[in-house]
């Protein structure tokens, strides 16, 4: 839009809005800063398919890649262990109330039930799904929650 457009018109609040966003781009202290980023690939499996493509192009930059599906776990884990010099893991997203659970953050009984909440809550409830969930987890929550929801 025109810098010459008439004031308080949308022609100008554009031209205005647009200038400003462009400008900060030139702004060494304010600028924005840029991210690795994959195409994104569309249907089923699309997620798993975008993170294993991002593990793919920067392997040595994650300890983890975090994700319910099996097979996803399963095809990142291969990129791992063929990569030199990482020790990048697929887990299922349970790991990541683990982690709090090894630096003493909460309680196991604490874990468990954040573990059944998280798995009930998304719907994760299927018998490969509940094994998915306690696969890399060294504890025992049988006494904090119904069977069910453990492997």
């Amino acid at each position: 839009m025109s810098e010459y457009a008439p004031d308080e018109t949308r022609e100008r609040w554009v031209h205005h809005g647009s200038k400003k966003a462009v400008d900060s781009f030139d702004d060494e202290e304010t600028s924005f800063t840029t991210v690795a980023c994959v195409p994104r690939p569309h249907g089923e499996d699309a997620g798993e398919t975008s993170v294993k493509m991002e593990i793919e192009q920067h392997t040595e930059l994650y300890r983890f890649a975090i994700l319910m599906d099996a097979h996803g776990r399963q095809a990142i884990n291969r990129i791992f262990g063929d990569a030199d010099e990482t020790t990048g893991k697929a887990v299922a997203p349970t790991f990541l109330l683990y982690l709090l659970l090894d630096e003493g953050k909460c309680t196991v009984a604490e874990f468990c039930q954040a573990c059944g909440e998280m798995l009930r809550g998304e719907g994760w409830t299927g018998y490969q799904a509940i094994q998915a969930a306690w696969e890399a987890i060294p504890v025992d929550c049988s006494q904090y929650l119904p069977n069910d929801l453990v492997s």
